[in-house]
C-alpha cells in the first residue's frame, strides 16, 4: 500500500492551521471569560459576576483568575449565609422550620470548611482535590437549598444565597477546565 505523499506546501498549510486554530488553553481575557461562562448553567450570572472582578474581567485574565474570583465570592457568600442562619433560627415559628434551619446550619458549616480547604488546595496547585472539595461544598449547599426552597418567604434570602453559591461553585469548576501551565505559577 502506497503512503500518501505530502508536498511541502501541504505541510506548511497544515502547520499554519495547527498554530492559528484557537485552542481552549490559549484563551485569555474576554474570550476566556465568554468561553467559560458559555459552559455554565447561567451565562448572565457568570459574566456579570466575573466582569465585576478586575482580575477576572481584565484583558489578561487567565483561567486561574476566573476560578480564584469565583472561589473568593463563594467564601464571602457562604459566610453571609452563616451569619444569616442564626437570625432565621431565632425567628423560626415552627419546629419543622427550626429543623430545616439546623440542617442548613450544619450544611453551611460543611460548605465553609470545604471552601477553606479548596482555597488552600488552589493556592498549592492541588486542583483535583480542590474540585472534589468544591463538589462536596456544592452538595452540602444543595442539601440546604432542597430543604428551604419554596418553603416560605422567610427562607427566600437564604435560598437565593444558596442558589448563587451553587452557580459560583460551577464557575470555579468550569474555569479549571481552561487551566494552562501559566495558571499554575
Amino acid at each position: 500500500m502506497a503512503m500518501p505523499r505530502y508536498r511541502p506546501l501541504h505541510l506548511c498549510l497544515l502547520i499554519l492551521v495547527i498554530y492559528t486554530t484557537p485552542s481552549i488553553g490559549l484563551l485569555n481575557g474576554t474570550e476566556l471569560l465568554k468561553a467559560a461562562c458559555n459552559q455554565t448553567s447561567d451565562y448572565a450570572f457568570c459574566y456579570a459576576t466575573l466582569t465585576a472582578d478586575p482580575n477576572a474581567g481584565g484583558p489578561q485574565a487567565l483561567a486561574g483568575d476566573l476560578a480564584n474570583a469565583a472561589l473568593r465570592l463563594a467564601q464571602t457568600k457562604a459566610t453571609h449565609a452563616q451569619s444569616l442562619i442564626p437570625l432565621l433560627l431565632q425567628n423560626a415559628t415552627t419546629s419543622l422550620d427550626h429543623n430545616r434551619l439546623q440542617m442548613c446550619q450544619s450544611s453551611n458549616n460543611k460548605a465553609i470548611s470545604q471552601l477553606s480547604s479548596a482555597n488552600n488546595d488552589f493556592n498549592s496547585d492541588s486542583l483535583d482535590t480542590m474540585v472534589e472539595e468544591i463538589n462536596t461544598a456544592a452538595r452540602a449547599t444543595n442539601d440546604c437549598l432542597n430543604e428551604i426552597q419554596d418553603k416560605g418567604t422567610h427562607f427566600s434570602l437564604l435560598a437565593t444565597i444558596n442558589a448563587d453559591l451553587i452557580k459560583l461553585y460551577e464557575i470555579c469548576i468550569v474555569s479549571t477546565r481552561y487551566f494552562t501551565v501559566e495558571d499554575l505559577y
